[in-house]
């Protein structure tokens, strides 16, 4: 197995040192989706309660090789306005603390009491207009960060570590795709750095972050919702690419108010 990844990453290198793994860029938008979930669905009509929020948003381009998305430099993903995010109390991680070599288990070491979350995502890296691009997973694990920021360190096993740092913000009202819309209380704004020289590109992120616990005697919870009276949560993501073009997608989700 050892030898196989090896011989994967000396293949990616060698294709892009030939000019042969080429940087994506076409005029087409990608094509963005979002799934979004939280749980318990069943949720306060007034008051909010602790949830856990699961998010999965992937990208496609009709006009490039193998449908594969140019690349994003910047990650907006919208929640329902019934939703809320805190971390008064939580402990934070410093980003800093890792190098382009820490795993997946050391950064969990290093930042473990400020840990909210994980997921996975995939990595294309394109090969040429006739041939399928090399797949990478990543293993994604979330952090608490400082000043209502949240760490994402992914780490795969060809080419190592990678962090995102993604802010929440209050949404704005404008439509989309300069703002959020209506329908949304809470951004997260994550810029997306070149990966691997610029030749690969994020396809799918997805994470679940969920955190309860207490301070100064108090049960808090890093992300809460409650269930308005339209009964629906609605997420979404604006994702800009390498040539300023933003790709919209959206979900909604029913909810079901306690009585």
């Amino acid at each position: 197995m050892r030898k196989h990844l090896i011989w994967v990453l000396g293949l990616v290198v060698a294709l892009a040192g030939a000019g042969i793994a080429v940087s994506i860029a076409s005029a087409v938008p990608n094509t963005q989706t979002i799934t979004g979930k939280i749980t318990p669905s069943k949720l306060p009509k007034s008051t909010r309660a602790p949830i856990t929020l699961f998010t999965d948003v992937a990208s496609t381009n009709s006009g490039n090789p193998n449908n594969i998305p140019n690349p994003t430099t910047l990650a907006l993903v919208d929640t329902d306005k019934d939703g809320a995010y805190q971390q008064k109390g939580l402990p934070t991680c410093d980003p800093t603390k890792f190098t382009s070599q820490t795993t997946t288990a050391q950064a969990r070491g290093l930042c473990s009491n400020a840990l909210i979350g994980a997921g996975s995502s995939q990595i294309a890296v394109p090969t040429g207009a006739s041939t399928p691009p090399i797949n990478i997973n990543a293993t994604v694990t979330a952090f608490n960060g400082k000043g209502k920021t949240i760490v994402f360190h992914t780490y795969n096993s060809l080419s190592g570590e990678q962090t995102l740092i993604g802010t929440i913000q209050k949404a704005s009202k404008a439509p989309p795709p300069g703002g959020a819309g209506p329908n949304y209380g809470i951004t997260l704004s994550t810029p997306v750095p070149p990966l691997a020289g610029g030749t690969a590109v994020i396809a799918e992120f997805n994470v679940t972050l969920k955190k309860v616990y207490h301070y100064k005697g108090k049960k808090l919870s890093v992300f809460t919702s409650k269930c308005g009276s339209d009964k629906k949560l609605y997420y979404q993501a604006r994702f800009t690419d390498n040539k300023g073009q933003v790709a919209v997608g959206v979900s909604v989700q029913k909810c079901t108010q306690k009585k």
